[in-house]
């Protein structure tokens, strides 16, 4: 597989994505592959303990407190 970067107008990018065959074209975000790295980089980072990471759980907790501090 291929990867094509190309230009469309705005007012046509609708119209020209529905005459693809969508079998054959996959569509990849403009910064799919800078965004991918950047997550590799994290899992990395998670995996090898070289940062502190907070669960998602004790965020939302902290989120709360904050805006409970805020009223």
């Amino acid at each position: 597989m291929q990867i094509l970067h190309l230009q469309i107008e705005d007012d046509y990018i609708e119209e020209f994505l529905k005459t693809l065959p969508h079998d054959k074209v996959r569509f990849i975000e403009k910064d799919f592959e800078e965004n991918k790295q950047k997550l590799n980089q994290e899992l990395d980072n998670y995996s090898n303990k070289q940062k502190e990471f907070i669960s998602y759980s004790d965020s939302m907790k902290n989120l709360d407190d904050y805006l409970k501090g805020m009223e």
